[in-house]
């Protein structure tokens, strides 16, 4: 599409922003990035926090830069709300707070990061469902939110939704089969994550990454710890990895089929391209 249209992409991937996250992420080559600019890959560390919220702020700012050289932003990724909030808007939520971040972090270590969510849920009920049970760190932010404001977070982004993109966009998804598409999750996972992960999983800590890090809620990375320790055999770990991979596509699905003015498209297509082009008529008209 980018070769087609002029494009230049922006990964709306919660985790390809990562460096030293590859593995588990499909994360575009070195070579396909010489091909296509690609923006927002690899500009974190692995222990460095990403939210929405940046996400939402830089994608816009790297949007309107390729708009201004004559080029088209293509927002690529899977991470739906960084999608959502891209376009909708988020609310801006109160400063940090490292005390109460500590706190929560070390409830974190001792329960784990579903306990988080759960009490997230117990609080905000719209806010816990919003989050994978994985996700300890969106957790302690909407944590640090309710506890900072008094208030549901879920209800503030309604009252206070932020900066929203106000320029023409063309929304595209492309589906399989559920048969087809889990046939798929698990070839990707023999061809390239299981002969790759484990290996990458030890370099980050080697480097001295925690598995408590931001970047290790990418799935299967927190499973491939407790592999590459002894804490998981080798088959508990691939039918762990693949059956969250699954369960995360069901519900990318589901999110964004929510979403308003979707173009839904075979992504096995033969004249998929082509069809996408056509329908991209409005951002050039």
């Amino acid at each position: 599409m980018a070769l087609r249209l002029g494009g230049e992409i922006i990964s709306a991937d919660a985790f390809t922003a990562y460096r030293g996250i590859d593995a588990g992420t499909a994360k575009p080559s070195i070579e396909e990035r010489r091909g296509v600019p690609h923006h927002l890959v690899d500009i974190k560390e692995p222990a460095d926090p990403f939210s929405a919220g940046e996400f939402a702020r830089l994608a816009r700012a790297a949007s309107l830069e390729i708009l201004s050289r004559g080029k088209l932003p293509i927002l690529c990724g899977g991470t739906g709300f960084y999608v959502r909030a891209f376009f909708e808007g988020l609310f801006v939520g109160p400063p940090r707070d490292e005390r109460l971040r500590e706190a929560l972090r070390s409830l974190q270590d001792r329960h784990g990061a579903p306990w988080l969510v759960r009490a997230l849920g117990v609080i905000d009920p719209e806010s816990g469902a919003r989050i994978s049970q994985r996700d300890g760190a969106r957790a302690i932010r909407y944590l640090e939110i309710a506890f900072s404001t008094g208030r549901r977070p879920s209800d503030l982004f309604r009252e206070r939704p932020g900066e929203r993109w106000e320029g023409p966009s063309v929304k595209v998804a492309l589906t399989l089969p559920r048969p087809i598409l889990y046939g798929r999750i698990e070839r990707r996972f023999r061809e390239s994550i299981m002969t790759r992960l484990p290996d990458e999983v030890r370099r980050l800590l080697e480097a001295g990454v925690p598995s408590t890090a931001p970047a290790m809620a990418a799935i299967g990375y927190r499973e491939t710890v407790e592999l590459v320790e002894g804490r998981m055999s080798a088959g508990e770990w691939s039918e762990t990895v693949v059956r969250q991979t699954r369960r995360y596509a069901k519900r990318q699905e589901t999110w964004f089929r929510s979403e308003p003015d979707l173009l839904l498209f075979r992504a096995d297509s033969p004249g998929l391209v082509d069809e996408v082009v056509a329908a991209s008529g409005p951002l050039f008209s």
